[in-house]
């Protein structure tokens, strides 16, 4: 039989002179600001004046783990926040994830007309099914992130944006497993927000994986590469982050095996890592929410999907 539980104890209501005093909406406790609350009720709410389906510019920030902590505060640099795998740990993940989210919202302040979309599924079994992506839009919330604020600076002269509107146009995507659905559902994302396709995709992650995104997913999606931008950050050597072991683990791990297997349907370690990252056995909507990309969505190769099969060629 199946248990529902409906409800949930209601804690009272946040004073407008008192909200800055309050323990986080999700718990936790923030030791540096007393209790901050993140979220309001004049919080910008999506799609406010229906910025976010007038957008034409896809933005992408690949996720790459879960919130385990309320103490998001101190999300930029302690670990135990995030759910790391051994691999991850001491090796500035928490710097470099902040740092994604903190470039993927310049970017969207720089173009009224972006849409940006945080991205990654349910993909830890120890943590519950808490997204990537949801994930990435709480940091940004809890650190006040969306007018352009760096975390990582002291210089309180850095301008910022009291006018953004990037919040409004800031979406989740939470099915992706790993980087080539990234990109591929990203692009579903932005044509259920805004019922037709981006004329530009800008995606942020880490420098080393510039050409498995920009030549192999974009490629195997035949999207262009004029109209593809690829941000690459990465958190300084000073917090155990070594580019050079990152980049080999990069091409033994994925370039070389999506250089033959570009849909990842084939090869015993994309599928691996594919089925580990979905522990709650979830189904992507996509092919129902873009008719258009049906095929693509099922399209497994190893031959390149023909472009009159997608719905982005321009003539």
């Amino acid at each position: 039989f199946v248990i529902f539980v409906i409800g949930a104890k209601r804690i009272g209501s946040v004073p407008d002179e008192q909200r800055q005093r309050f323990v986080h909406l999700r718990g936790g406790s923030n030791s540096h600001n007393m209790n901050l609350v993140w979220v309001h009720s004049d919080s910008q709410a999506f799609n406010e004046r229906s910025l976010a389906t007038q957008a034409t510019h896809l933005i992408i920030v690949a996720g790459h783990s879960v919130l385990i902590s309320g103490d998001i505060e101190d999300a930029a640099r302690d670990d135990s926040v995030w759910w790391l795998y051994d691999y991850q740990r001491n090796r500035g993940l928490p710097q470099a994830i902040v740092s994604h989210i903190q470039a993927g919202i310049k970017l969207a302040l720089e173009d009224e007309k972006s849409l940006l979309v945080f991205s990654g599924g349910e993909t830890r079994s120890q943590t519950g099914p808490e997204t990537e992506g949801g994930s990435y839009f709480r940091v940004a919330d809890a650190l006040q992130l969306w007018h352009g604020r760096d975390v990582f600076s002291n210089d309180e002269t850095i301008a910022t944006n009291e006018a953004s509107t990037v919040r409004a146009r800031t979406a989740t995507e939470e099915y992706a497993t790993d980087s080539f659905e990234n990109l591929l559902f990203s692009i579903c994302r932005f044509r259920e927000v805004t019922g037709t396709y981006p004329t530009k995709i800008s995606v942020v992650s880490f420098t080393f994986k510039q050409q498995r995104f920009e030549t192999l997913h974009a490629g195997a999606l035949q999207w262009a590469r004029n109209r593809f931008n690829y941000v690459g950050v990465d958190p300084p050597a000073s917090t155990g982050f070594n580019l050079e072991e990152s980049t080999e683990g990069e091409r033994k791990n994925s370039l070389v095996p999506f250089q033959t297997d570009p849909y990842g349907c084939h090869t015993d370690i994309l599928q691996q890592k594919r089925k580990e990252r979905n522990p709650y056995q979830r189904t992507a909507p996509y092919p129902l929410t873009c008719p258009e990309m049906k095929q693509l969505l099922s399209w497994c190769g190893p031959d390149l999907i023909p472009k009159s099969q997608v719905p982005w060629i321009m003539g």
